[in-house]
């Protein structure tokens, strides 16, 4: 049986730009929680949520923190 983590799809280029947008916009200092950042951007983007679901999205923040993106 394959695990959730390897049916997760990355998000697309444009779907990334709108994440670091919205992260950029809405957290001027320290980061809270990437789940709750997650939640937040689906809430905001609820087309995304749907299509690519929390899993993939927390991840792309994760990514992106140690990537020092935000």
């Amino acid at each position: 049986m394959a695990s959730h983590a390897m049916n997760q799809r990355k998000l697309p280029k444009h779907v990334f730009n709108d994440l670091i947008r919205f992260i950029h916009e809405k957290y001027q200092k320290q980061l809270p929680n990437t789940l709750l950042i997650a939640q937040a951007f689906i809430l905001e983007y609820q087309d995304y949520g749907k299509e690519y679901g929390l899993p993939a999205i927390n991840k792309a923040i994760e990514d992106g923190i140690n990537q020092s993106l935000f």
